[in-house]
């Protein structure tokens, strides 16, 4: 009588294993797809911003004592155009490298701004004498800019929409008649439709977006002069890389050539 065949008890999984390579080619080729889309999209996304910027050439920072030292010829020959240096908050703050940040910029070919941070709490009259006061006639050659955010508790608590309107347009008021030079309202689409708009309705404004594709698909109002894209923005300045308050002037070419 025949003894039956014994197979190796690995028998059948040595020829499983003989039909799997075209599983690791399969998974390879997903990987490799992946790393191509992944590719092809990153290139897209810096060909979109490469044209937003195309379509807004003049680009500038905001600069201010988190900034620490900063080379402003080296921030011109990174390809900037305007820099907007920080000054006052309120009543109480104001930025320790203001002055020597403006002295040193004279020795560049950047346009030159200046801005304030707007307080809730204070008066109009109170924060245009301490801008007044603090800053001189240290403003430069582009419009004095007043940026309004809600910040701290007013972040959950909106203030009144009227009476916020009412001080920034007696604040405007104020510092366009004692530098007898306009003044621009930095802030959020929110802020200026509840409360630049209506109450500063001729005002020029500078709008904050996410990002230069927020910008690229935004309409923007005649009266939107600078848009911020970017709040931390790389800048490669003199071999370094420093991070930036990033915008991009709006308005009409002649608007432009026409700053001093």
């Amino acid at each position: 009588m025949s003894q039956p065949e014994i197979k190796p008890i690995y028998s059948s999984t040595y020829k499983h294993q003989k039909r799997r390579p075209w599983r690791k080619w399969l998974i390879a080729l997903g990987v490799i797809a992946v790393i191509a889309l992944s590719f092809l999209g990153w290139h897209l996304w810096q060909l979109h911003q490469t044209q937003t910027l195309r379509r807004y050439p003049i680009r500038g920072v905001s600069v201010s004592q988190q900034n620490g030292f900063v080379d402003f010829q080296g921030v011109q020959k990174a390809g900037m155009r305007f820099a907007y240096l920080k000054t006052t908050s309120g009543t109480t703050y104001f930025d320790d490298n203001f002055t020597a940040n403006y002295d040193r910029i004279q020795g560049s070919n950047l346009k030159v701004g200046v801005y304030q941070v707007f307080s809730f709490s204070k008066s109009a009259r109170e924060q245009a004498q301490y801008f007044i006061r603090k800053v001189g006639h240290k403003v430069g050659n582009l419009p004095i800019a007043i940026q309004v955010t809600y910040y701290g508790n007013y972040a959950d608590k909106l203030p009144d929409n009227k009476k916020t309107g009412q001080k920034l347009q007696a604040l405007t008021r104020q510092l366009a008649n004692y530098y007898a030079s306009p003044c621009i309202i930095w802030t959020t689409s929110t802020i200026a439709k509840n409360v630049v708009t209506p109450y500063l309705s001729d005002s020029r404004q500078w709008l904050m977006v996410n990002s230069l594709s927020q910008l690229a698909n935004k309409k923007l109002d005649r009266r939107v002069e600078f848009v911020q894209y970017d709040d931390a923005a790389d800048l490669q300045v003199s071999g370094q890389k420093m991070s930036f308050t990033m915008s991009v002037f709006t308005g009409e070419k002649q608007t432009w050539q026409e700053i001093d």
